[in-house]
């Protein structure tokens, strides 16, 4: 478990490096942030269109053959982008070698999720995983800005972006070589279609809201550097301390034994980080923002934690894999829109308006929480719906094909696979 922990963090390590380093390169070459907002929804829009799919391949043809092609892959379209930024290509090329990054993205996260069974020594300890490994990405949220920013006190931005592609390799290399990885190979059987994992209406109402919290954090990412533009490593220490405060939030709601379910928790958890995301665009400085930020933070990782805990719950059991990718697909997605308007924004309107425009987002993922949260209590027994009314059986001489309100045949089953089904 230590060396996979150690390797996932260190191969997602460029995942918090590479917002700061493209925003700063293109503006730096460009002299324009709505090129630069442009190119990082880019490569979160080639990362989360592509999500479903690297993480289909994983699973079919394993770990150790995917991941490592994916590192190379990726480390090629990087130095693209940054090859096509130093010598002026324009911004439809930096655009496409962005794209392509993120097309190329490892799947170590997911890679990561679909081993905690494999090294977990009982099924009670999987919960508290679950919130280790979202503290995981936290870490990685505070180590990717930070060492940006100490890399940008010797060196540019382009260099950020080069060691980023460097680390990249060197964690997946790591992580498929470790035992427990190479273990898994290769699946076999039918793959499910690509709303598979989006079947039942809780994980897209899931994928809703964390579409919102990342839009929150995509303008962050892009406002956050551009306040503080005369000393370019501030950004970096900024977003640094937001994601600090998630990690200190995300140990005490980890490490806690939660008496009510993670559906309810978890539209708590939406208006709690609201009303944090609130006042930012009345920060006067740069540590009045940091304090806000601090407060960003402590309520962004136990919502995601509980994202994470409610996939077992809402997500078909045969799809647990594929619904973690469109978990990050989801945040991914919304980390992309974030950055392209607040791109916009800050060359039109200044930093007070964008950061309104994460007010906006994280209110829209609160809408939907309180409007659809029945939708977020776990599934009932063999159902692939949330029912209205209690299930109905109808029997049909000795077979039995268990029907719900919802209309529809009864085909998922909690904590384990999908029940058989006979049709007349």
């Amino acid at each position: 478990m230590p060396r996979l922990l150690s390797a996932m963090v260190v191969g997602r390590l460029p995942n918090g490096m590479r917002p700061l380093g493209i925003v700063l390169l293109v503006h730096q070459q460009q002299g324009s942030y709505a090129v630069a907002g442009a190119a990082l929804a880019a490569l979160m829009i080639g990362t989360t269109a592509s999500a479903p799919f690297r993480g289909r391949a994983v699973d079919r043809w394993g770990q150790s053959r995917v991941l490592p092609a994916l590192a190379l892959f990726q480390t090629g379209a990087l130095a693209g982008f940054v090859a096509a930024a130093l010598t002026h290509r324009g911004a439809p090329a930096m655009y496409v070698f962005a794209a392509m990054t993120g097309a190329t993205s490892s799947t170590l996260g997911g890679s990561m999720r679909a081993l905690w069974p494999v090294v977990v020594d009982s099924a009670e300890n999987l919960p508290a995983a679950y919130a280790l490994q979202a503290l995981v990405e936290d870490l990685i949220s505070v180590a990717g800005p930070l060492a940006a920013s100490l890399l940008l006190t010797v060196a540019s931005p382009a260099w950020v972006l080069v060691i980023s592609g460097v680390a990249g390799s060197v964690g997946t290399t790591a992580f498929v070589t470790a035992p427990a990885s190479r273990s898994t190979g290769r699946r076999t059987g039918s793959s499910m279609s690509l709303s598979g994992a989006l079947s039942t209406p809780g994980m897209r109402v899931l994928v809703c809201m964390l579409t919102s919290t990342g839009a929150v954090i995509g303008v962050l990412n892009v406002a956050i550097p551009a306040l503080a533009e005369d000393r370019a490593s501030t950004g970096g220490v900024l977003l640094a301390i937001m994601s600090a405060g998630s990690m200190l939030s995300g140990l005490y709601y980890g490490a806690r034994a939660w008496k009510t379910g993670p559906s309810r928790r978890y539209v708590w958890l939406a208006a709690i980080f609201a009303a944090m995301v609130a006042p930012l665009p009345a920060a006067a400085s740069v540590i009045q923002l940091g304090g806000l930020l601090v407060l960003v933070g402590l309520a962004y990782a136990p919502s995601m934690i509980s994202a994470y805990l409610l996939l077992d719950d809402l997500a078909p059991a045969e799809a647990l894999t594929e619904a973690y990718t469109w978990l990050i697909s989801a945040n991914a997605g919304g980390l992309a829109l974030g950055s392209a308007l607040a791109g916009l924004s800050m060359q039109r309107a200044g930093i007070h308006w964008t950061l309104a425009l994460a007010d906006v987002s994280a209110t829209i993922g609160l809408v939907v929480g309180i409007v659809y949260r029945d939708r977020l209590e776990p599934l009932r027994e063999g159902c692939t719906g949330l029912p209205r009314r209690p299930v109905n059986i109808r029997r049909s001489g000795s077979s039995a094909t268990p029907r719900c309100a919802c209309g529809k045949p009864c085909s998922r089953r909690i904590g384990g696979p999908a029940p058989p089904m006979r049709t007349k």
